[in-house]
């Protein structure tokens, strides 16, 4: 490889434009293991005073790639670039795919951050932008480069600016709100009660969950736009739970006392989709709407299920010892259901195909790892797990690899993902 030249990153004479996407090769993302890309993110270079928060910016940016299992992290600087000279016959000997360089300037209370990546195997640059951020908005302005950086160097949307719902508490608990990675939390509700199951719509602009405020267990919806407020969408004295969207957002599936149902989304136009002795519950939606699986106890003890969205054709998808709270993945191409096994006091995390092949332990370990749910790419799930004694949502990707912990605290449970 040569030695590259390039015009330096200044603000005042070049235009950061759009990474293109078909530029690059892909990785196979749906290999069963995954060859991380080697990506170097050295500290950005100061254009005057130097400010803590370009420091945070690049923090922020690493840890959303390190969370994201599909990039490693070359540690340190570099001195194969200074100032508007690449020298990419060294970063290649370095074992190094991409660079991310950036530089900054103060501009009143502001940060101005340009930043550009680096295709070291090609020998150019790819694009870049700039950011102008306030110190409030320094996390969120990382959150949204790296979302470009997912997806432009990996063909999967980056999941970086989504927030997080949770429920927080022991016997009495609510709902809180986060950045992914457990930042700028906020209290949703109020209920003081046992909420339980959120599940956030696609969009990201609704909430149904389940709590028994009132009396017994109903369902509720949260507007999340453009002000928080909820509504009780099911009826008194009948046991409604674990609700979720529709793809589409125009229907809710949901179990009301150990049938499921479907209805739209204010609770009205029922339709009961199992009848019987059994006792059926978690259900969840297939990513094109048309299939739902669920728990079921009709065989003995609980075993995951999959049936036709307008019920019917009903077939058992796991066997053996007790399984429950399926969550199927968004993602077409991904396409599992994800669920948890219980045996004994000890609960991990499984993955299986809608036809019942392919399963797979994705958590170990003599704890409770629990209540999966799904990014909005469908290709990551995060749960609660009390590895480290209290109950706290990690995230990892869909074959098991690269589990982390996102929050700290304890009392954390039922993760849902808000796109945004």
């Amino acid at each position: 490889m040569k030695r590259f030249f390039i015009i330096p990153i200044l603000f005042i004479s070049i235009f950061f434009s759009e990474i293109t996407y078909s530029q690059i090769v892909l990785p196979d993302v749906t290999s069963p293991t995954v060859e991380k890309i080697n990506i170097l993110i050295p500290p950005l270079q100061s254009l005057g005073s130097k400010n803590k928060n370009a420091t945070k910016f690049i923090e922020v940016l690493r840890n959303d790639l390190k969370n994201a299992a599909l990039f490693n992290l070359v540690p340190g600087t570099t001195s194969a670039i200074r100032g508007e000279n690449v020298d990419y016959q060294a970063l290649f000997e370095e074992g190094i795919d991409y660079v991310v360089a950036g530089q900054y300037k103060v501009t009143g209370t502001n940060l101005k951050i340009a930043l550009r990546v680096f295709d070291v195997r090609q020998e150019r640059p790819l694009g870049g932008r700039t950011y102008d951020a306030s110190p409030g908005k320094i996390r969120e302005a990382a959150h949204r480069f790296s979302n470009i950086i997912m997806k432009q160097l990996t063909g999967i949307d980056g999941f970086f600016t989504s927030r997080v719902v949770v429920v927080v508490g022991g016997r009495k608990r609510d709902l809180f709100i986060m950045d992914y990675d457990g930042f700028n939390s906020g209290q949703l509700s109020a209920h003081d009660a046992l909420v339980m199951s959120p599940n956030c719509s696609r969009d990201g602009r609704k909430l149904v969950y389940n709590s028994d405020k009132v009396w017994d267990q109903d369902l509720y919806v949260m507007n999340l736009t453009p002000r928080v407020r909820d509504t009780k969408i099911s009826s008194t004295f009948s046991l409604e739970q674990s609700a979720e969207w529709s793809p589409d957002g125009s229907r809710l599936a949901f179990s009301s006392n150990g049938d499921i149902y479907t209805s739209n989304a204010s609770g009205k136009n029922l339709k009961r989709l199992t009848k019987g002795y059994s006792i059926d519950v978690s259900p969840t939606w297939s990513p094109d709407g048309r299939q739902i699986a669920f728990t079921s106890d009709r065989s003995g003890g609980p075993q995951i299920y999959v049936m036709n969205a307008g019920g019917g054709n009903i077939r058992k998808i796991t066997s053996g010892g007790y399984n429950t709270d399926p969550s199927w993945s968004p993602n077409p191409k991904v396409n599992k259901i994800a669920y948890v096994n219980v045996t004994g006091s000890v609960a991990n995390i499984f993955s299986v195909n809608p036809d019942g092949s392919g399963i797979k332990q994705l958590t170990s370990g003599t704890r409770r790892n629990e209540t999966p749910s799904w990014t909005p790419n469908g290709h990551f799930i995060s749960f609660s797990s009390n590895r480290n004694v209290n109950s706290d949502i990690y995230l990892m990707y869909f074959n098991g690899e690269n589990q982390v912990r996102l929050t700290k605290g304890g009392a954390k449970r039922f993760p849902t993902w808000c796109k945004r």
